[in-house]
């Protein structure tokens, strides 16, 4: 059996992905919603395994199958698509910057 992964981890990134993707404000709203309705609940995989997520406020289809790939070990599919087409950089020119860095990166 694989390890389960985070889910409310797995949320929180694809509502930020979604975010940096300038996706529709309900979409990030709702995996936001759905992290926050499962944070330090200890009942979660329970209610995974007996499909009663969704009966959770601010718990929906999309957010309850994404929870349970992630309790199962898997990275889940919705992520798994964000995540390949994230590779857009935020700024233009930061690659190059990066490049250019040398050495011990910190300051006094």
């Amino acid at each position: 059996m694989t390890a389960s992964r985070d889910p409310v981890a797995d949320l929180r990134r694809i509502a930020f992905l979604l975010e940096r993707a300038q996706e529709a404000t309900y979409r990030v709203r709702a995996f936001r919603a759905a992290a926050a309705a499962l944070a330090g609940r200890d009942d979660v995989a329970q209610r995974a395994a007996a499909g009663t997520l969704t009966a959770l406020k601010g718990v929906g289809e999309v957010t309850a199958r994404c929870v349970t790939e992630s309790l199962e070990g898997q990275e889940p599919v919705y992520l798994r698509r964000l995540e390949a087409g994230s590779g857009t950089p935020v700024a233009e020119g930061g690659a190059l910057l990066r490049a250019a860095l040398r050495g011990d990166c910190h300051t006094h």
